[in-house]
């Protein structure tokens, strides 16, 4: 499963870096993989996370809180899932 999460950031560059490191922690912990940050049309960044259809919400119940705690500029915007290239690509 592919989840696509977007947020906008007003951070410096070494908090980017703080919050990559983390997603790339956590997607470790959970065996799941990530990919970004990516620059979205609609938001500041896109990162790309595959997962299995069971875990989802998993990473993100603990990224978000440490980000409130380490008081990072990031902001949720969106997210979508697919199961398959298709529903994304047609």
């Amino acid at each position: 499963m592919l989840v696509m999460w977007k947020a906008n950031f007003s951070g410096t560059k070494e908090q980017l870096a703080k919050v990559t490191a983390k997603l790339q922690e956590l997607a470790k912990k959970h065996g799941e993989k990530v990919d970004g940050p990516y620059y979205a049309q609609d938001a500041d960044r896109l990162y790309l996370t595959w997962t299995k259809s069971g875990n989802i919400g998993e990473s993100g119940r603990e990224f978000l809180p440490w980000v409130m705690e380490s008081k990072i500029p990031l902001e949720p915007v969106s997210w979508s899932v697919a199961l398959t290239e298709k529903e994304f690509w047609g």
